[in-house]
């Protein structure tokens, strides 16, 4: 698992550009300021690194936009720490920016520079603070220099703005992390939304004893399935199974029971379907299959195979060992017959065929 939440890292890819752009900006006014107090080859080298730091930055956020997109948690993690060391570079570079000021120029341009890095830091709360670590070694790796170079200066207006930032530093902190604590509570609330979306869909679409399709499902789904194989003339089956004597069963053993011998019935069904198949519960005993790309031939073998596998499986219910059968109707889909209502009517008679016929059969 990354160490931060993957929502809270996408946060800063989506703000790095903004960020960098922000940053540049500030570097070329820097530049274009100082042009005339600072040497030639410090500034131009100052906005060359800061040119670079900017492409790595957009870089590191393309990373991390890969590695989340593939699940890779120990290269997001990893990618997290080149975070870190370029945020540590970034204010290692306004340090320099404020160093070459005192050095360089006239006083009050410590003021300008003073205000430029509170500036940075600030904007920082928000394309940084959802990797708060990160952020905060940015916070105290530029305040500190500036912290010094107003003691530096020792002056009374210098040892105001030390109180100030001091009182500063528990504010922004405390505004980072209000920020953070935002994000994260409306990830949660985002992702319990998902959640229940998802939950209610799953309610709609799954029957709730046997835990496969429900009838409303299958009936959406199984047209449309039948008339994309209808366009591209594959070959498509439908079965209709029916447990034999199930009232019999519930009479016998009970309604738990008989609850038991179709969840048991369903499951080994469904591990005998392909994941191009349809299985529903449409009934209370009764269960539907459109078997893709299957011929009437092939679906008469499957069916067969169904028939079988359940007329020798023993349902073991409270150490009672329950016996049962089934019957299978099928119908095929072709030129002339793709409508879903008429191929189920026809599996549909099919079915009670078998059961007149004297039950525990496919048919035809």
């Amino acid at each position: 698992m990354p160490n931060v939440h993957p929502k809270l890292i996408e946060v800063v890819i989506d703000q790095t550009p903004r960020a960098m752009a922000a940053m540049l900006l500030v570097s070329f006014a820097y530049f274009f300021i100082f042009i005339q107090f600072i040497p030639l080859k410090f500034m131009f080298s100052w906005l060359l690194f800061q040119v670079v730091l900017a492409v790595y930055r957009l870089h590191n956020a393309k990373m991390f936009k890969k590695h989340l997109k593939n699940k890779d948690t120990k290269k997001v993690n990893k990618n997290e720490i080149y975070f870190m060391i370029l945020n540590v570079f970034q204010a290692l570079m306004w340090a320099i920016s404020s160093l070459l000021v005192v050095i360089y120029a006239d006083q009050p341009f410590e003021f300008v520079m003073f205000v430029v890095s509170i500036g940075v830091i600030t904007a920082a709360t928000l394309s940084m603070s959802a990797l708060y670590k990160a952020y905060l070694i940015f916070l105290f790796s530029l305040i500190i220099p500036q912290i010094m170079i107003m003691l530096y200066y020792g002056e009374e207006q210098h040892i105001a703005l030390v109180i100030f930032i001091l009182i500063y530093i528990p504010a922004i902190i405390l505004l980072s992390k209000a920020m953070l604590t935002s994000r994260i509570s409306s990830i949660e609330a985002h992702e319990a939304l998902e959640k229940s979306t998802e939950k209610f869909r799953q309610l709609s679409i799954i029957d709730t004893l046997t835990n496969i399709y429900n009838r409303r499902y299958f009936f959406e789904m199984a047209q449309n399935l039948i008339l994309m194989a209808s366009r591209e003339q594959h070959k498509t089956a439908l079965l209709m199974l029916d447990v034999d004597y199930f009232k019999r069963i519930n009479d016998t053993y009970g309604h738990q029971a008989g609850d038991f011998v179709l969840v048991e019935l369903a499951k080994s069904i469904k591990e005998m379907m392909r994941s191009s198949d349809l299985f529903a519960r449409v009934g209370g005993e009764e269960f539907s299959i459109l078997l893709n790309n299957t011929s009437l031939v092939k679906a008469q073998i499957i069916a067969e195979k169904i028939r079988k596998m359940i007329e020798e499986k023993e349902f073991i219910y409270n150490t009672v060992s329950i016996k049962t059968t089934v019957s299978i109707g099928l119908s095929e889909v072709n030129k002339e017959n793709f409508l879903l209502e008429n191929i189920y009517k026809n599996a549909d008679t099919q079915l009670y065929k078998a059961k007149e016929m004297g039950r525990n059969r496919v048919c035809p």
